[in-house]
């Protein structure tokens, strides 16, 4: 089976055929040597049709400070940032971070090969439809988004249907679960304390890990999804499913962690529509297999 990115009907995932040679419940059906995944569904004319949700021409910033968390979570390595002295000349910003993205790529895939690296989706970009279900500011902020704290598909459909946002194809999912908030009022303490937790001691709040979320992720058939948090699921996520396993492996889908989602979410409370232009510019590194994301809303 071959898929039309351009069709406005896709099959639901009860409906899928298997794929030799990979896992239960792959939807990768772009053709044989197909890179993108999900992304194909952002064609130019769902591009151009989601230009239309711009209307004053205001841009919100989406990237976090590059620095932070600090410590960083899950053990990874701190951001470095020296300023290199040119003489005469001028200066030179010199970085070193880590991408802190997961991998959709076998580990021999990763150290022998370039397929599927950050320079496919470099090349084609991530702009379109961005939707924003505001998890944090439907709950008004009554739980601790760094506990295991795992929002529900029942509310991610009421937010939706209070804010009369209809979910369509292409579209780029964004769920603010308060991570960022949270932190930002965390004491140098607290947050050296986090940096000093192995990957099994971390607590996060997000997305739940049901069949049903499953169902739901799949059969919208979102682009790309996005959270403020260090893992797009709740963490950590139970034995039997991890939501990171179907969206990038099975699906090709790109996830966001880490986005700073409190100016975007401010807007849409202005405007009082939680859709919204976006755009991602992933680092142009062969065989890359995580980016900063670079990535701005446009209202």
């Amino acid at each position: 089976m071959k898929l039309n990115p351009s069709s406005t009907s896709f099959p639901k995932r009860a409906e899928l055929p298997p794929i030799d040679g990979a896992p239960q419940g792959a939807a990768w059906f772009w053709g044989k040597d197909d890179e993108l995944g999900r992304l194909n569904l952002l064609t130019p004319s769902r591009v151009l049709a989601a230009k239309d949700l711009i209307k004053k021409g205001e841009i919100i910033n989406l990237d976090w400070r590059v620095d932070l968390p600090n410590p960083p979570a899950f053990g990874r390595q701190a951001f470095k940032h020296t300023i290199s002295p040119l003489g005469e000349a001028g200066f030179d910003d010199l970085y070193e971070l880590n991408t802190q993205s997961g991998s959709q790529l076998t580990k021999e895939e990763i150290h022998n090969s370039d397929r599927c690296g950050m320079q496919a989706w470099a090349a084609h970009g991530i702009a379109g439809r961005g939707i924003l279900i505001d998890y944090w500011a439907y709950t008004k902020s009554h739980y601790d988004p760094l506990t295991t704290h795992r929002i529900s598909l029942h509310d991610v459909k009421t937010i939706a249907q209070e804010k009369n946002i209809l979910f369509q194809p292409g579209d780029i999912l964004f769920i603010r679960s308060g991570f960022v908030a949270r932190y930002s009022h965390l004491s140098a303490d607290e947050r050296a304390h986090l940096g000093t937790l192995q990957i099994p001691e971390h607590t996060f709040a997000g997305v739940a890990q049901t069949e049903e979320m499953v169902d739901f992720l799949h059969d919208n058939w979102f682009s790309a999804v996005v959270g403020d948090a260090p893992a797009f699921e709740a963490w950590p996520p139970p034995q039997e499913r991890s939501l990171h396993q179907y969206l990038l492996p099975r699906w090709g889908v790109p996830i966001g962690e880490m986005w700073d989602l409190e100016g975007l979410a401010k807007k849409c409370e202005e405007e009082g529509r939680w859709e919204f232009f976006v755009t991602s510019s992933p680092a142009n590194v062969h065989g890359g297999v995580g980016s900063h994301a670079n990535a701005v809303a446009i209202f």
